[in-house]
């Protein structure tokens, strides 16, 4: 993917949304809309290559905005539902061709080739466009709402792209609900400078800079030294780089989640949060139910419950977690890979709620303390080692490399890599070992508060004196440019997420 200048943490973007949040509170209230929708256009035409990129964008934005209009005008059931299915066929077309030709014909090839030695269609090395996964299901969602009354349709066909396309979101969430953007941008009075809200924002969007240059940027080094070359290291490095993958992926994608929230509460507008503490989960119930929210809550109201939801047969309602999991690997990208790593957290489920009450009988039977410190800790434990395998074959290229990768970690058992310094030779010496390691430390503690309270660090130094919240915000500012990973070798500006 190529490098562009209007990414959230480079230089350009942060002058220019200083121009942009003059000009956007400058505007008139009633039209703000308008502006953003501009502001929209110039931010994702920065990501373009070329000018047919942004046919699916456009495309997503006229059928599911005329569909949800033509609902509206349809009499009959049958009209009704004839008219939603064309506008989910018509809306999902550009998502399948843009981001999943490719892989339908790959697999086609390789099935034919092994029957008749032959490939039966030519690949189109066809390059989605950035964010494709996150808009279009904010449009089909809007088309679903649409269609359960749940929603009016948008008649402005301008404000309904604004909602689509905007762009604190577009390019990797949190993915937005018709009824919580749309709806505060059909306010009439418009939106108001608040000094609360640019605080808020400043803070959220300032501690996500940290985590993805400070600790996501350092961890990226690490990760891709072991996983590019991972048979060339014993059981314990690929452990250590697993669970650091594991920390890499959340604090890249939490820390764009919080800008995007930062920069949308800036502008006045609330977005919904896409992490709370996952890491800190005591069942993968839980860790779905903090992780990636906007997404998981999505495939939980539009595919989870309309296939019957747990209103069934338990045998159904594990077929119906297992779809709902594999449908969500999928989307995260068209590789097996990411089918197996949903399916995976699907099969977690499944046995999860197939072993509880075994799990019950054995607790009352050898008479576990449940309330104590030690249990909690062992179930979060274990919740997160389960998580960190998953990610494993996420990260991978192929799923033989996964099994491979696993094999090697648990076969080649070298605990004195833990004490010969083997770790300060992974891409990072020891200095950057050092910052790497108090960077996490903060970034645990204060997600261990957002668990217990729920709060973010807005929250948290507001409720501090003054002077030790200046003190906090100027280190982390100082943190972040001295400590942040630049240079021509580490391109910073890639959030992991955007490639989805």
């Amino acid at each position: 993917m190529a490098v562009t200048t209007m990414n959230f943490i480079s230089i350009y973007f942060v002058v220019l949304f200083a121009f942009l949040l003059f000009g956007y509170y400058s505007f008139p209230k009633k039209y703000q809309y308008i502006f953003i929708l501009i502001c929209n256009i110039i931010f994702y035409a920065s990501y373009l290559n070329n000018a047919k990129e942004a046919i699916a964008l456009t495309c997503v934005v006229l059928f599911s905005w005329g569909g949800g209009n033509l609902l509206e005008y349809c009499n009959t059931q049958k009209s009704t539902r004839a008219a939603f299915f064309l506008t989910i066929i018509f809306s999902v077309a550009s998502l399948v061709y843009f981001k999943y030709c490719d892989f339908i014909l790959d697999n086609l090839n390789r099935i034919n080739f092994r029957l008749a030695d032959k490939d039966i269609v030519r690949r189109h090395s066809i390059v989605a466009p950035i964010g494709i996964s996150f808009f279009s299901f904010q449009a089909l969602g809007y088309v679903i709402d649409v269609y359960h009354k749940k929603i009016r349709a948008e008649k402005n066909l301008f404000r309904y792209a604004a909602f689509v396309s905007f762009f604190p979101t577009i390019t990797s969430g949190p993915i937005n609900r018709s009824d919580n953007l749309l709806a505060q941008m059909q306010r009439k009075e418009g939106k108001f400078i608040s000094c609360e809200s640019l605080y808020s924002g400043f803070m959220l969007a300032l501690y996500g800079a940290f985590l993805k240059m400070v600790i996501a940027g350092r961890l990226s080094v690490l990760t891709d030294t072991v996983f590019n070359n991972y048979k060339s290291y014993g059981g314990f490095i690929l452990f250590f780089a697993s669970v650091c993958y594991t920390f890499q992926i959340y604090c890249d994608f939490s820390s764009y989640s919080l800008i995007a929230i930062g920069i949308s509460r800036m502008l006045g507008y609330e977005v919904v949060e896409n992490f709370k503490a996952p890491y800190f989960s005591e069942n993968i119930q839980e860790f779905w139910r903090r992780w990636h929210i906007s997404l998981s809550t999505w495939f939980r109201d539009y595919i989870y419950i309309p296939l019957g939801g747990n209103q069934c047969s338990k045998c159904r309602k594990n077929l119906n977690l297992l779809i709902t999991f594999i449908v969500s690997g999928l989307w995260h990208g068209a590789n097996w890979t990411f089918v197996f790593w949903g399916f995976l957290h699907g099969i977690y489920q499944i046995v999860g709620n197939i072993t509880k009450s075994i799990r019950k009988y054995m607790i009352d039977k050898l008479h576990i303390k449940t309330q104590c410190f030690s249990f909690h800790l062992w179930k979060k434990f274990w919740v997160f080692n389960c998580v960190s395998l998953a990610w494993i074959f996420f990260r991978s290229e192929t799923i033989v490399d996964a099994f491979f990768y696993i094999f090697l970690m648990m076969s080649r058992v070298d605990i004195w890599d833990m004490f010969n310094g083997k770790i300060y030779q992974l891409g990072l010496n020891t200095l950057q070992m050092d910052i790497l390691l108090l960077a996490v430390m903060l970034f645990i503690v204060l997600d261990y508060k957002k668990y217990k309270e729920d709060i973010n660090i807005d929250v948290i130094l507001r409720r501090q004196n003054f002077l030790f919240r200046c003190f906090v915000i100027c280190g982390l500012f100082a943190a972040t440019l001295v400590f942040g990973m630049y240079g021509p070798e580490f391109n910073v500006q890639d959030f992991i997420y955007i490639r989805f």
